[in-house]
């Protein structure tokens, strides 16, 4: 497996268990009759971000860096979780775009 392999893989994993997570959050906030729009957001993004990494794209790392960086702005209310896991999408997404560099 190549290393831009490798960086596919964990963006797609990366990705696709965050747009399961938000979908979950986004329909338990439904449930408790509290809308939060970001929520929605983030889980379009994943999912169109999850089809681009699919396909090799590097538009799938810039959505990646996108998302990463407004979950990393949570933690200004105290949500250390959506912190760490923007972290790590942002960790993986610029090295995926750094690899797309190379094998395109």
């Amino acid at each position: 497996m190549s290393k831009f392999e490798k960086a596919q893989k964990n963006l797609k994993n990366d990705m696709l268990v965050l747009f399961v997570l938000e979908l979950i959050i986004f329909i338990f906030l439904i449930i408790n009759n509290s809308f939060n729009f970001f929520a929605l957001i983030f889980a379009i993004m994943l999912f169109v971000g999850y089809l681009f990494a699919k396909k090799g794209q590097k538009t799938a790392g810039t959505i990646g860096i996108i998302v990463g960086i407004l979950m990393m702005t949570t933690i200004l209310s105290g949500d250390f979780i959506d912190f760490l896991l923007g972290l790590f999408v942002l960790i993986h997404s610029v090295k995926y775009n750094k690899l797309t560099k190379v094998s395109n």
